[in-house]
This record gives structure tokens, sequence and C-alpha cells, in this order.
């Protein structure tokens, strides 16, 4: 006997369930409450997040596809690692997208779309507080993805945007190292300034600038972590002599 059809409530139920699933493990992924490298269980997975095995085993499939989540043959599933080589990538990625969007956005955008952008780019965070981090990690993720989307290139913001959320991470990790909240407020307020007088050579050179000062803060808190012995499992290839040659995987 061929089961019983679901029902279209059925369905709407199992893809909410799933969803739900995701966002919350990809939030505490992103936010390091699942460290890299740290085994993933479905059943205290379920457990703890109050959703049923299956919607959190749909949900860490679609995790893996994002590269957030490694499965292991007869291990099960972890969150990814982030190694060095990994790290030098993504920012690697950001400087052939950011200094190309900016541009784009100076020459493409109406004025009020760049004041638009002013409250993003004037967020803040303060050192040690955990809820202003990933506040200020979100406001620091949309300002770079709506410089992209008033580019008029949907596509490229859609690649920055799932670049700089693969990234998040790194930032969160970095922002407890030291405070450098000035520093990136500065930062922001000077790219903003350029955008809003049409300076493409300035705000090229400030988004070059900044992404080259952010990964020097991501590597330093790495390295640290490490020395300090308070790095997570899964920091894999991050060497603490600098003159000794990352491994990249």
């Amino acid at each position: 006997m061929s089961p019983a059809p679901r029902s279209p409530s059925d369905a709407r139920s199992s893809r909410s369930g799933t969803d739900e699933a995701y966002e919350s493990l990809k939030r505490r992924i992103l936010l390091c409450e699942l460290a890299p490298g740290e085994e993933l269980r479905e059943a205290a997975l379920a457990e703890s997040t109050g959703i049923g095995r299956t919607p959190v085993r749909e949900a860490l499939r679609r995790l893996v596809q994002e590269g957030f989540v490694d499965v292991r043959p007869r291990q099960g599933y972890r969150v990814s690692p982030i190694t060095l080589g990994s790290v030098h990538d993504v920012f690697e990625l950001r400087l052939l997208l950011e200094p190309a969007a900016v541009e784009l956005a100076i020459q493409r955008a109406p004025r009020e779309a760049i004041t638009a952008l002013h409250d993003l780019a004037h967020a803040q965070y303060v050192h040690g507080d955990q809820e202003s981090y990933e506040r200020f990690i979100v406001d620091n993720l949309d300002l770079h993805v709506r410089i992209a989307e008033i580019s008029g290139n949907q596509r490229l913001a859609h690649m920055l945007r799932n670049l700089l959320e693969e990234m998040q991470r790194l930032f969160f990790l970095s922002l407890d190292a030291r405070d450098s909240s000035i520093e990136q407020m500065h930062e922001h307020h000077e790219l903003y300034d350029a955008m809003l007088a049409g300076d493409v050579e300035s705000a090229r050179r400030i988004v070059v600038e900044q992404i080259e000062q952010s990964r020097q803060r991501v590597i330093d808190a790495l390295v640290t972590r490490v020395v300090g012995g308070t790095a997570p499992p899964g920091l894999a290839g991050v060497s603490a002599d600098p003159r000794r040659p990352a491994t990249r995987s």
C-alpha cells in the first residue's frame, strides 16, 4: 500500500521546520557558538534547537552545500575548519569584487541611494559586548552588500553576500582579540565620504586598505588564539611563527 500523499500544509510545515533549523544552525556557526572543527550530532542538535531530526538533517545538508559544514565518511558532520589558506582565499576574492562594486556604485547610483548608507556606515560596537558584535557584523555585511546592490549588478551583490557570510565567523573571532572599533568606524566613515563626494579613486583605495587591514586583524587574532591556547579545534594551518609557510587545504 502506497503512503498517503502529503497535504500542502504538511509540506509547508516540513519546509518551515527545515528553514528554522537551517537559520538557527547557521547563526550559531557564524557566531562561533558552534566552533570551527566541532563535531555535529543530529540528535544533540535536534534537542538543543527543539526541532526534529529530519529538519536538522536537511539543514545540515544545505550547510554542507554552502561550505559551512563538512561530511566525514562514517563519522558524521563537523563545522568546517578554518585554515590560513582559506582566509587568504576569501580576502583575495574581496579584493577582486569590492573595489569594482564601489566604483560601479559611485558611477551608477543616485545620490539618495548613497546617502541611505549613512546609518550602516556609522554603525559601531562595544568591545567585549557579544550582542553588539552580532549587530555590528550584520550591519557590516549589509553595508558592503548594499554598495554592490546599488551598483546595479545583482550577480555581483549575490556573490559578495555569499562571500561575506562565509567570513562572518572570521570577523567574530577577530573582534574580541583587540579593540579596533574606532579604527573600523573610521574606515567606514572615510568610504562613505568618498562615495558621497563621487571620488572613485579614493573610494577604491579606501576599500583596498580596509580589506588588507581586516585581513591582518583576522590573521593576528587567529595566531594569537593558537599561541594562547584558546583556539577552537578547527583552526588548522595557522602558524604561530610568521616565518613558516601556512598549510593550505
